[in-house]
């Protein structure tokens, strides 16, 4: 099948997958007249009213021009077309899941994700299709391409910052679980849990902070200076999260014992034999009879 836009005709090749529920089908195309070698993802779009609320951020005119994988967008045949360049290769998920990569390179993976998404400046909804592993392709020399696959177009319209943040902040959690795992690295720690907390307003500020913590890590690491942290220092780090636990136990346990010791100790004068003699209830004196 071939679509056609003004000068432009592209073969569809393959399908990837149907997603929107069913309203949009992926596909990889390629130039029918075989004048490019660029392989490209082309979303066909079926839901018409769901392609109205894609239109502000699919068409050139009000995309930034810096985002290139943006190739064309257009309707033909009741249908609404979306062109982005198509990623071939081995994703990031697939990456780590054969272990391959060493430290030093995932802190270049990492720098190189940042580095991609904000030289492409693309509309957020995409920045957060495009951080997902199996949406990030790696090359052999680690520079990263990515995949447009509408995984999150449900969404699209309600993306903010804090959404994206988020999802980088799973990718550095996946990246360095083992550092942070192990406590090898204490500027990594820090950076997951400050992203983790929400102390980074902005994707930017994300990439500030990493950078900064960039050459101090790789050096580290070129020196084997990074180890996991000392079994006195992981047990104390441990004794430190189940702090406010051991505080709670200690307290039910004072309020058990107090209370059973005050059972113990109080007479009784129910179960008493001589029992308790009040002689006086207030400014009422109680007198005995005879």
């Amino acid at each position: 099948m071939v679509v056609k836009f003004q000068d432009k005709q592209y073969e569809l090749i393959s399908k990837i997958k149907t997603t929107g529920s069913g309203t949009i089908d992926l596909y990889v195309a390629c130039d029918a007249a075989r004048q490019e070698d660029t392989v490209y993802t082309v979303a066909c779009v079926r839901d018409m009213e769901l392609a109205r609320k894609l239109v502000p951020v699919t068409t050139k005119k009000n995309v930034n021009y810096t985002f290139k994988d943006l190739h064309a967008s257009f309707n033909a045949d009741g249908k609404y077309y979306v062109i982005f360049s198509h990623a071939k290769g081995r994703t990031l998920q697939q990456a780590m899941e054969k272990g391959n990569y060493d430290l030093q390179e995932r802190l270049l993976l990492m720098k190189n994700i940042y580095a991609g998404i904000f030289l492409l400046n693309m509309p957020q909804c995409f920045l957060l299709e495009v951080l997902r592993k199996d949406n990030i392709v790696v090359d052999d020399d680690l520079g990263i391409r990515f995949n447009y696959l509408f995984t999150d177009v449900d969404y699209y319209w309600k993306v903010q910052e804090k959404d994206c943040i988020e999802r980088m902040n799973g990718l550095v959690h996946d990246l360095f679980a083992k550092e942070i795992e192990q406590k090898s690295s204490r500027d990594l720690m820090k950076y997951a849990k400050d992203m983790e907390e929400g102390r980074f307003n902005y994707l930017w500020d994300c990439y500030v902070a990493y950078d900064n913590i960039y050459e101090s890590v790789l050096t580290k690491s070129e020196k084997q200076e990074l180890k996991p942290g000392r079994i006195w220092w992981r047990a104390w780090e441990g004794i430190k999260k189940a702090l406010p636990k051991i505080k709670m136990v200690l307290a039910v346990a004072l309020i058990l014992s107090a209370a059973i010791y005050l059972l113990l100790t109080l007479p009784n004068p129910v179960m008493s034999d001589n029992g308790i003699a009040f002689r006086q209830i207030g400014t009422l004196e109680i007198q005995e009879n005879e």
